[in-house]
């Protein structure tokens, strides 16, 4: 095995058990050999995120775009970063492409599962337990968590739990008309269709 394989293998490793930052030396190690490590690229971008840097792994996939433009994944994981900055126009654009690349309809709606995901944890996240986002406080936040859950329907619009995600949403931004909406969607989502 060639040692920058080796090396590679060792942040996948690290990674994988939580140790990001010893991770993160490794992937930059590999990255200094060889600038054009696409998988050392995706994966730094991937621990980035992890620590909460989303503006930081947005350059790792955006270079792993430029690199390997063929893969759904790397914009995928640029559009994440994307919406963690608030920036839903340029995400959706993103996703547009991704799913040029994997048109499969488990794959879209495995890709709104994770964005209702860190919509959800936008919307209960807040102050120092804050993970994921940019740190927004109050109405923000919820303005933000709503972008977020906005793509993920947009996406998939069989999503219960993004409906109800923005029903909750919506609860704290004011807006009970949007609430009970999102609420009747979620309600309608959930039944079985008769066939």
């Amino acid at each position: 095995m060639s040692t920058l394989l080796a090396a590679f293998n060792e942040g996948v490793s690290h990674s994988i058990a939580g140790r990001h930052e010893a991770a993160l030396q490794v992937f930059n190690r590999v990255l200094a050999q060889d600038p054009h490590h696409v998988l050392a690229l995706s994966a730094k971008g991937s621990v980035l995120t992890s620590l909460g840097r989303p503006r930081e792994a947005l350059k790792c996939f955006e270079r792993a775009i430029d690199l390997d433009p063929e893969t759904a994944e790397h914009y995928r994981n640029a559009a994440l970063c994307q919406l963690e900055l608030d920036e839903p126009e340029q995400a959706r654009s993103l996703l547009e492409q991704a799913q040029e690349l994997n048109p499969e309809e488990g794959w879209r709606a495995g890709m709104a599962v994770e964005i209702t995901q860190l919509g959800e944890a936008l919307l209960k996240e807040s102050g120092k337990q804050r993970t994921r986002g940019i740190g927004l406080t109050g109405k923000a936040r919820y303005r933000h968590a709503r972008h977020v859950l906005e793509v993920a329907l947009e996406l998939y619009p069989g999503g219960t739990d993004a409906a109800r995600a923005l029903a909750e949403v919506w609860a704290h931004l004011g807006d009970t008309e949007k609430r009970d909406h999102y609420n009747q969607l979620a309600v309608r989502l959930m039944r079985p269709i008769a066939g």
